[in-house]
């Protein structure tokens, strides 16, 4: 299924993720970082759909982390 093979790419992916600054924010993945999983593995997904699909699903992940932190931040 296209949708598994997205969410397991993207989990691969990430878990080179870099983090940032003093909060330690999680920075956006990189052109490059999808450039190596798909030389490693491949894809039955078109190269531009599977770019866009993994920072799709990058920008809902960093949303809801600063998200996150709003609340945190509220509470503290």
């Amino acid at each position: 299924m296209v949708g598994d093979e997205l969410l397991t790419a993207y989990y691969s992916i990430s878990r080179g993720r870099q983090y940032v600054g003093m909060a330690a924010a999680p920075a956006p993945l990189s052109l490059g970082a999808i450039t190596e999983y798909l030389l490693a593995y491949g894809s039955s997904v078109d190269r531009r759909e599977f770019d866009e699909a993994i920072f799709a699903l990058d920008d809902v992940f960093r949303k809801h982390w600063e998200e996150e932190q709003e609340r945190k931040k509220d509470k503290g």
